[in-house]
């Protein structure tokens, strides 16, 4: 009967182990030192190892003959292990199997005496999909202080592409390097990804496995086309990129992937500008790109194409998405910016006493438009959002959030103010994740309200000291953004340290003092004159 190649090829000793060098030798020199804890976490992406390793270390802890610390394979316990017949270790898919009850079971049974071996050993895999209530039932065994965590790492190319050539040889499988190289890149760092698509390929190809095969049965694109569709978008030529979509789509490629190629190549292409020395590239594309003068608009497609990609993967229209966001990004290049351009309206002008005392007669209010010339230093603001970020995380703690949400909640008494109702509506609309003294993180789904927030931190600053008597530091982030820092947040705690703003907001916004003082010398004339009939526009 055939065996799928990544059961076949996967590890049954430590030295068949790839890539997780560092967690083998602990695994090794605990056993070797007696000093085995009773529970071991293993995390890291999928096709790592995880569940491999944990096999072979419960086999090595019950062989009664080890040599060099691997198993004998010829005493009676790992004679059961390589025919799936050794009752004591016990593997649970914690998937399908997440109930308190199966987990009250392991309870009562682990107090029974190993039948054949040394130890009684539960492999709990995917034990993230526990309940809650099971994962109580396992509480003391589940905490973090009392168990021994291993973070997997994903496995380097280079160590990907050294196992698929000895499977390969080992198979007699006829593949070029450039497809092996291929499947490692797009493996993404899973070994168990890489030999799967290996073999898909063998399924695919006729003789020679070459690299356009590899990306036929993936539902991806060759380099070269990668590096024509990202040169259509930064020409902006949107008549090729919709044709090529057209015929992606009639091909069977998957859009999501291509999103992410695109989003990891125009990645290079930023590296290749501001760091050449760490792109191993020889080809003319990226000098092209480099050519263009761009930098600004590769860094907004990278930034809207991570916000597209989680969209498109809960989307029965992939490529609907994709065609409307490369539309509006390229669209946005011919639209007139409100800050850039100089407008042309005619002044206000008053009206004569006669028609005004016959337009208060009708009780109708004319609009004047206040008007600031304000600019925005983004260089600084982003270095004040990435500040602001630190601080609100350096100090957090849920009692302090709690707190600030419920002052935050007093906000509600000034939404009828029409000063204030649209700052509060805004933070109405976001998350506050995390609060460290006066420092206040929000979460928004969308970059546009995030952004639209940042750049309103003067007036949302004021309002806050306003209703709530108190000086808050404010900040915003998209949602895609916080996933990134919460996962750095978790593993790196001990470096969010207090940091001082080095940039004030008057700094970040230039607006004229001369011009504020003039627009309220005539603001307030205005008001002499026309009284209560005046309503002002934002």
């Amino acid at each position: 009967m055939y065996q799928a190649l990544y059961r076949k090829y996967r590890p049954k000793t430590f030295d068949d182990v790839v890539g997780q060098d560092v967690i083998v030798k602990t695994l090794k020199n605990s056993i070797k030192n007696d000093m085995v804890s009773h529970a071991y976490l293993f995390c890291g992406p999928r096709g790592t190892g995880k569940t491999s390793i944990a096999k072979i270390f419960a086999k090595i802890l019950n062989c009664t003959n080890l040599k060099d610390l691997e198993p004998c394979n010829e005493c009676v316990s790992c004679i059961q292990v390589n025919t799936n017949q050794n009752i004591d270790i016990i593997e649970i898919d914690a998937a399908s199997n997440n109930g308190v009850d199966e987990i009250r079971e392991i309870r009562n049974k682990i107090t029974l005496v190993p039948a054949n071996s040394k130890y009684k050993i539960y492999i709990i895999d995917e034990v993230h999909m526990l309940s809650g209530a099971a994962f109580n039932a396992l509480l003391k065994t589940t905490i973090l202080s009392r168990c021994q965590r291993f973070d997997y790492k994903k496995i380097s190319d280079s160590k990907i592409v050294e196992r698929l050539k000895f499977i390969a040889k080992s198979e007699k499988i006829n593949i070029s390097d450039e497809a092996l190289f291929e499947i490692a890149r797009l493996s993404d760092g899973g070994m168990r990804d890489s030999i799967s698509l290996l073999e898909q390929a063998l399924a695919y190809a006729n003789k020679k496995i070459e690299i356009s095969d590899i990306h036929d049965i993936n539902g991806t694109l060759m380099p070269e086309e990668i590096d024509d569709f990202i040169l259509k978008i930064l020409n902006n030529d949107l008549v090729g990129l919709l044709s090529n979509l057209e015929e992606y789509d009639n091909n069977g490629k998957n859009m999501v992937k291509i999103v992410q190629e695109l989003i990891n190549r125009l990645k290079d292409c930023l590296i290749f500008i501001k760091a050449p020395k760490f792109i191993n590239d020889n080809s003319s594309f990226l000098e092209k790109v480099k050519e263009l003068n761009v930098e600004n608009k590769i860094y907004q497609y990278i930034k809207s194409f991570s916000t597209l990609i989680n969209e498109m993967r809960n989307s029965n229209d992939s490529k609907l998405l994709l065609e409307i966001e490369l539309i509006k990004n390229i669209d946005s290049e011919y639209s007139v910016s409100p800050e850039t351009t100089e407008r042309e309206e005619e002044p206000v002008k008053i009206k004569t006493e006669d028609k005004l005392l016959e337009k208060k007669k009708s009780n109708t209010k004319s609009k004047v438009k206040k008007e600031e010339k304000t600019s925005v230093d983004e260089e600084k603001l982003e270095e004040l959002k990435q500040i602001r970020i630190n601080n609100a995380l350096c100090k957090f703690s849920q009692r302090e959030r709690e707190r600030a949400k419920e002052e935050l909640i007093q906000l509600n008494e000034f939404i009828n103010d029409t000063l204030f109702s649209k700052n509060i509506s805004l933070i109405e609309d976001g998350e506050l994740k995390a609060v460290s003294d006066d420092y206040l993180m929000f979460i928004f789904n969308t970059d546009l309200l995030a952004d639209t927030f940042n750049h309103k931190l003067i007036e949302i600053e004021d309002m806050l000291e306003k209703c709530l008597n108190k000086k808050y530091h404010p900040i915003a982030i998209n949602m895609n953004d916080w996933n990134f820092i919460k996962e750095d947040y978790n593993k790196n705690k001990e470096k969010y340290q207090f940091k001082e703003e080095n940039v004030t907001l008057d700094q970040i916004f230039n607006t004229s003092k001369k011009e504020k003082a003039q627009t309220n010398v005539w603001q307030n004339e205005i008001d002499e004159m026309f009284d209560d009939i005046i309503e002002y526009e934002d």
